[in-house]
């Protein structure tokens, strides 16, 4: 498979398991700051196969934009330095909000295995937001996923309450791990 956003995008809009975890595979395979490079003509390309009546289709998409996404916040966190390959946590931004906006309407897809991996999504999302320490975006997205579920059919806002566990969860863990005054070998 090349790696190119229309080869990705035929992939996930085919349907076929092994080609669709064969690509998420493929793109978890590539350096993270060639991802950031690449992640808006991957989104642009794969974002409007989401409009497909076919539920693992959509699902999958969820999964390949997830995996995609390349968490280089958590590089930067972890080095501790205002810039990691030429990029800050403020020049991630807009691919963060991009797919922060997606996984939200999936939160309200139909279909409870795209709503699965879309509350995967924040999952994974959350550890980058709150170890990156992001805390004004954290509570933004805690405050809209409160509101979400409000005005959601009872088996669609579980999801949203489970997804807003996630995020909020990776800010408790992260304070109480600021919290241990632990000199570590």
């Amino acid at each position: 498979m090349d790696r190119s956003p229309t080869s990705f995008a035929e992939a996930l809009d085919s349907g076929d398991a092994d080609r669709v975890n064969d690509a998420i595979d493929e793109i978890e395979a590539v350096d993270s700051t060639v991802r950031v490079e690449q992640y808006a003509a991957l989104f642009d390309a794969c974002e409007p196969i989401y409009e497909s009546d076919d539920g693992y289709v959509r699902q999958s998409v969820v999964r390949f934009l997830r995996d995609a996404y390349p968490m280089l916040e958590l590089t930067i966190a972890a080095s501790e330095a205002d810039r990691v390959d030429g990029y800050t946590i403020d020049d991630l931004r807009e691919n963060r909000t991009r797919l922060v906006e997606f996984l939200l309407d999936a939160l309200e897809d139909d279909d409870g295995r795209v709503r699965t991996a879309a509350v995967d999504g924040f999952d994974t999302l959350g550890v980058a937001i709150d170890l990156a320490e992001i805390d004004a975006e954290q509570q933004a997205l805690i405050e809209a996923l409160e509101e979400l579920a409000s005005d959601l059919p009872e088996d669609k806002a579980t999801h949203v309450d489970d997804a807003k566990q996630a995020v909020a969860r990776m800010g408790l863990v992260g304070s109480l791990v600021s919290d241990l005054d632990l000199d570590l070998p």
